[in-house]
């Protein structure tokens, strides 16, 4: 979408990752430096030996707005301050961000409840640690400027364009088509088509997540139906999710980079001027664009991490619209134990 352009659960096999290092050092170079690091392990202090052990590997959607803050900590050095050494891996969805999760290359990723779920029943071992967004700010069912359906209920036996089968837009799609009070046909159109095929006519809406919804609004080319941000209860559309191998051999390292994470969620918000500038900079937006980031999704991102297990379970629920079956009980996806997550000053 936006973010996580190709965000399917597997559903239709692997989507592949698109995997680009901008953590402060590489896998490989990692490796590549073990013996030396191993050699010199006498020599260091416990904080040292933090620093130079094996990082946090966390993977997620590079231009997402719940993920940017991860690059805001290596920005500011908050994974350093915070004891562990972490780095960062772009992936094109949450669906390939999994598959790394499960192939044993992430240990930390961001993603939807559903998705993880699926995974579960699929053999791999992960849990959900903390919340990343309570509800899906920023993401907006929108039609085109010349259309004329105004109301949700005049989107039932409607074309909406998502952008794969099982993803989080096709989650979404089945839930506004149960507001219309009847079905819609879900489109799948890839996260670069979204806004050609609507613009296109070939669909009647499209469920846009940011950034596209900003810059389908800011250009006058899309009118909003539903702003899902406030229609929606809290679903969790996106979580932090780690291995339960990280989980349990690492805690400290996980609680770790989870303080960096939020530590950079609270200097954001703390510092606007730095935050739009950093999403500028980081994801080449507009001044406009950056802003509308800022102020619909970092402003809205948790402060601690707290989750409940009402929020997982109205997030499982709207996988069980797409007729999913038999997925685990919320209160085995997810665990406390690294929450709330107390913050560090940049």
């Amino acid at each position: 979408m936006g973010g996580r352009p190709q965000d399917g659960v597997g559903l239709a096999g692997s989507m592949g990752g698109l995997k680009m290092s901008v953590g402060p050092l590489s896998r490989r170079a990692a490796l590549a430096c073990g013996a030396a690091a191993l050699g010199a392990a006498a020599t260091l202090s416990a904080p040292a030996l933090a620093q130079q052990g094996r990082p946090v590997r966390i993977g997620g959607t590079p231009n997402y707005g719940p993920v940017l803050p991860v690059n805001a900590a290596l920005r500011l050095g908050l994974f350093e301050k915070a004891g562990v050494r972490a780095e960062f891996t772009g992936y094109s969805g949450g669906s390939a961000s999994m598959e790394a999760l499960a192939a044993g290359e992430a240990d930390l990723i961001n993603f939807f409840p559903p998705g993880a779920a699926l995974a579960r029943q699929r053999g791999v071992r992960s849990v959900i640690v903390s919340a990343g967004t309570l509800t899906p700010r920023g993401w907006k069912v929108m039609v085109g400027k010349d259309s004329p359906i105004r109301e949700v209920r005049q989107l039932a036996g409607k074309k909406i364009g998502i952008t794969a089968n099982g993803s989080t837009t096709d989650f979404f799609a089945l839930w506004v088509g149960q507001r219309a009070g009847g079905t819609v046909a879900r489109i799948p159109l890839g996260g670069g088509g979204l806004i050609p095929g609507l613009l296109a006519g070939n669909v009647d809406a499209v469920v846009a997540y940011p950034p596209l919804s900003y810059q389908l609004e800011t250009s006058g080319n899309g009118r909003v139906v539903v702003d899902l941000g406030t229609a929606m209860q809290p679903n969790l559309p996106d979580v932090w999710i780690a291995s339960e191998r990280a989980v349990n051999e690492r805690p400290e390292e996980i609680r770790k980079a989870l303080v960096g994470l939020y530590s950079a969620i609270r200097h954001m918000k703390a510092n606007p001027d730095w935050a739009i500038a950093f999403i500028q900079e980081h994801n080449r937006f507009e001044p406009q664009i950056a802003r509308l980031e800022y102020e619909n999704t970092i402003k809205n991102l948790s402060d601690d991490g707290m989750i409940r297990e009402e929020w997982v379970e109205a997030s499982l629920e709207l996988a069980r619209l797409a007729g999913l079956r038999d997925l685990p009980a919320a209160r085995d996806m997810f665990t406390t134990r690294f929450v709330p997550v107390t913050p560090i000053a940049a």
